[in-house]
């Protein structure tokens, strides 16, 4: 995505809750609830955190707010492209590196991934959020700065290929039960529960998609070890 269209796409993005800051505070909730669920460290005080693809700094912000070392990257605000550019920091640098509604905009993630795992610590998780295209194929491309479909198993392997060991892959919920990662065909299930906590639920005029039916997949890897 070129700068013009990525400053569009920062300056369009959607509030589910009542702002940015809401959203990206339920965002910083969901990740360390999932990171508990899979018996994780979390992001907590004294951990550091990069946020690739970090639009306004909302999630960075609130990091900050709990006390956390964050730190943001975005391709438009500081001018990098994530698919031809190293990455300004030294080697295993980051406790947490997150992609969040990003990997999906890079034609070619080869780049990127090689440059998470080697700034990333020794024992560091790289945290990716992005559409499951097998639930959400009919509206991807609505969006036109979608370049890049992943399925589960696609972004797993992709994980694989580029030396990453991945930990879970979870359907994107925010303040649901816990037992809804435990289900069989959970995702299936995730793609046709409705939210019930945000100011578009009872909107008619809003598609099914954007009240929160999930059809985003959060994904938790760690680098191989290296013998």
């Amino acid at each position: 995505m070129d700068n013009s269209n990525t400053k569009k796409y920062v300056e369009g993005i959607a509030t589910y809750f009542d702002d940015k800051k809401e959203d990206n505070k339920r965002l910083f909730y969901t990740y360390n609830r999932i990171l508990k669920f899979l018996s994780c460290d979390q992001i907590i005080t004294g951990k550091k955190v990069l946020d690739l693809g970090s639009g306004d700094g909302s999630f960075v912000n609130v990091c900050k707010e709990e006390g956390i070392d964050a730190i943001p990257l975005d391709a438009y605000s500081q001018k990098i492209d994530f698919e031809r550019d190293k990455l300004p920091f030294d080697n295993e640098t980051f406790d947490f590196i997150t992609l969040t509604s990003l990997i999906e905009h890079i034609n070619n993630p080869k780049l990127i991934l090689g440059e998470i795992n080697r700034i990333l610590n020794k024992d560091g998780l790289v945290i990716i959020t992005t559409p499951n295209f097998k639930y959400c194929y009919k509206i991807f491309y609505d969006d036109p700065t979608h370049v890049k479909p992943y399925t589960k198993k696609a972004i797993e392997r992709l994980l694989h290929m580029n030396e990453f060991k991945v930990i879970k892959t979870l359907p994107f919920l925010v303040n649901k039960s816990e037992l809804f990662w435990k289900l069989p065909f959970s995702f299936k299930i995730a793609s046709m529960i409705p939210f019930k906590n945000h100011q578009f639920k009872n909107n008619f005029l809003i598609p099914n998609f954007l009240k929160g039916k999930s059809t985003a997949m959060t994904i938790v890897a760690k680098k191989k070890n290296k013998i």
